[in-house]
């Protein structure tokens, strides 16, 4: 192969490959023997086959491959970004980014979003998309700093289409925050790669249905709400932040804010919230006659020798085995239960956060070695049923759902009759001091995970405000669905009457 580099006269030279593709051309009959060959005719060739190609797909209903395909030739024929917006405007170019990024085709799509964004064109969902797509790219701190600066200076959003179609029952502002919390991509079994917010809220998308309400999403970021702050008459603010940890700064600011606003009505108001932390709920639950929460404590792991935090932990009274996880994170991504000093020190040694929890472990299997969970929600001062799942270890998780509690029937006739009758299972005297609960936490929507010691003690794992409510498990479990729909039925209902509707 000849690594010479081409003089300028070469580029208008046919390569071997433009004369074969001329020479097919005329065993095809659609081109003349005797025309010049062009040089590129083999790229011009490819390039409008695959664009014949992409609207054949388009046709068929494939409109992601299509983008793909169009995105390619695109390039290919030496057309920029800027050209197909100038020839078909933001939402097509908004479109193909966006579908382009859930086939996976990240370094396609950064390329359409970040045109968007060094133009001035787009709107709040084009800044995540970008962000969202950085991150999957590898670019973690650029995607985080872009997305601070653009929260800081842009916190509010709305669309005013939907005011215009409609006149609202009542206006919602929605607080989320951006402290900690990262928006990602990843691929999803069911339709492609897909962007989400990682931590630190709940998620409204099976509680609310908002379409008789004109909502506004107001983003607290760095202090942002002082300088710009909602205007907007509304009548009713939603603040789904959740984690106290993942993201305190947001709440603590969105605190202040509302601190001289006694006459704001507010669903879970952020003071309450922050005191959900598994610190606080040790020191705070524990008081509570028949409750336990086990032994928590936050030790900071910055500027400190895994050694040293070994030795930190262990002077503070936490025996093996103990739990340790990360601040900020659920669904068990960071937990391990510990039996020695050497597991400690490795598990601090790979720790990517700022701080962990130490928390004790309380022995709670059955004699026959099963561990129950048991999860409420708790919607505007009245408890709700989520799962009873019995496992074989002590993490319970519902992974294990599908198949270890699925295989005996009497753990899913106890699924069912706590359900349908909790106060059946757990006794009267125990589901009434857990109907105290809600007037003690102060918030008007959070859930907790427990289980029972003995007939008098109920143990509590975690409670707060960041639990998911999902249809997932229904999906195999379907005698769960109607009590799934009441939460989102109680949700709703709390908004409507909280916000005057009813």
């Amino acid at each position: 192969m000849n690594s010479e580099k081409k003089s300028p006269s070469d580029t208008n030279t046919p390569s071997q490959l433009d004369m074969e593709v001329a020479e097919a051309f005329v065993k095809m009959g659609t081109r003349d023997a005797q025309a010049p060959i062009e040089a590129g005719l083999a790229k011009e060739t490819m390039i409008s086959l695959m664009y014949r190609h992409a609207d054949l797909l388009a046709a068929t209903a494939k409109s992601t491959e299509s983008d793909i395909l169009k995105e390619i030739a695109m390039h290919l024929s030496g057309y920029d970004i800027k050209a197909l917006y100038e020839k078909s405007g933001i939402e097509d170019l908004r479109a193909l980014g966006g579908n382009l990024m859930t086939a996976g085709r990240l370094n396609l799509a950064v390329k359409i979003f970040e045109f968007i964004h060094s133009n001035g064109l787009g709107d709040t969902d084009d800044h995540i998309d970008l962000a969202s797509i950085q991150y999957g790219l590898g670019h973690k701190l650029e995607a985080k700093g872009m997305l601070r600066s653009y929260f800081r200076e842009n916190p509010i959003k709305f669309d005013p289409s939907i005011h215009e179609r409609r006149k609202a029952a009542a206006t919602i502002i929605k607080f989320s925050g951006f402290d900690k919390t990262q928006y990602k991509i990843s691929p999803d079994k069911d339709s492609g790669y897909k962007r989400y917010r990682s931590g630190g809220h709940f998620m409204l998308k099976h509680l609310l249905n908002d379409s008789d309400f004109d909502v506004y999403s107001y983003t607290v970021c760095d202090g942002n709400i002082f300088e710009i702050p909602p205007e907007e008459p509304s009548d009713l603010m939603l603040n789904t932040i959740a984690d106290a940890d993942t993201e305190h700064a947001s709440l603590v600011a969105l605190g202040e804010f509302l601190k001289d606003k006694t006459d704001v009505n507010v669903i879970n108001h952020p003071e309450q919230v922050l005191n959900t932390s598994r610190d606080k709920n040790y020191r705070r639950l524990n008081e509570i006659p028949g409750i336990r929460f086990p032994k928590t404590a936050r030790f900071n792991t910055e500027k400190t020798t895994p050694a040293e935090m070994t030795d930190h932990i262990e002077a503070s009274g936490f025996n093996y085995p103990f739990i340790i996880r990360e601040t900020g994170t659920h669904t068990a991504v960071s937990t391990e239960l510990l039996h020695n000093r050497q597991q400690l020190t490795s598990y601090l040694s790979n720790v990517r956060g700022d701080s962990v929890y130490a928390i004790e472990f309380v022995a709670n299997a059955s004699p026959e070695g099963h561990y129950t969970k048991m999860r409420f929600f708790s919607i505007d001062g009245k408890l709700y049923p989520v799962v009873h799942h019995v496992d074989e270890v002590w993490n319970v998780h519902g992974g294990n759902r599908k198949t270890f509690m699925a295989s005996h029937d009497w753990m899913v006739e106890k699924e069912k009759q706590f359900l349908s009758d909790p106060a059946s299972v757990l006794g009267d005297h125990i589901y009434k001091r857990l109907e105290e609960l809600p007037e003690i936490i102060g918030l008007d929507f959070f859930g907790f995970d427990f289980t029972l010691l003995d007939a008098e003690t109920i143990l509590i794992f975690e409670l707060n405000p960041a639990m998911r409510h999902s249809f997932t498990h229904a999906e195999n479990f379907p005698y769960m669905r109607p009590y799934l729909e009441n939460i989102s039925r109680a949700f709703q209902t709390m908004i409507e009457r909280r916000a005057g509707c009813r």
